[in-house]
């Protein structure tokens, strides 16, 4: 039987709360937040630093719990069950304010800024980010579930 995974990913936003730094592929043909799995012995916060210096060559500073996202699907015949804890993040320099990065090693994978109302026009994962994305409150944290089969 499969084990969950267990990743980490940062929500790095802009001062205001009007634009957010997301993966993606080069088509854009979704978003998600930067991060990746959490090793053994590592914590999440930990995971995010790492993979973040890892892809990127940016560091951040991770803050408050923003969410424990589980996703239990079903895709092309195989389940996965994936727990994702989501940090809410701060770039640790304004010179990593770009408009947008390539990853160091995987091609057609880059970092770029994306207001609230422009992450609506493609999937953003994990499923139920945006109404706390809108809350604006970095202090609140949230607990989503998801069974969906594809």
């Amino acid at each position: 039987m499969p084990k969950p995974l267990l990743r980490a990913e940062g929500i790095i936003c802009s001062h205001e709360f009007t634009r957010f730094l997301v993966q993606c592929d080069t088509e854009e043909s979704f978003y998600r937040f930067p991060g990746g799995s959490i090793e053994f012995g590592e914590t999440a916060s930990e995971a995010i630093i790492r993979e973040l210096i890892e892809e990127f060559d940016l560091t951040v500073s991770v803050g408050d719990l923003a969410l424990i996202n589980e996703s239990i699907i079903e895709y092309d015949g195989k389940q996965r069950h994936d727990c994702t804890l989501l940090h809410w993040c701060k770039l640790n320099t304004e010179s990593d304010l770009v408009q947008f990065k390539l990853h160091k090693e995987c091609e057609g994978i880059k970092l770029i800024w994306k207001t609230i109302d422009e992450l609506r026009i493609k999937p953003l994962y994990p499923e139920g980010i945006f109404e706390i994305l809108e809350m604006k409150k970095t202090t609140e944290r949230h607990h989503t579930i998801i069974r969906k089969t594809y």
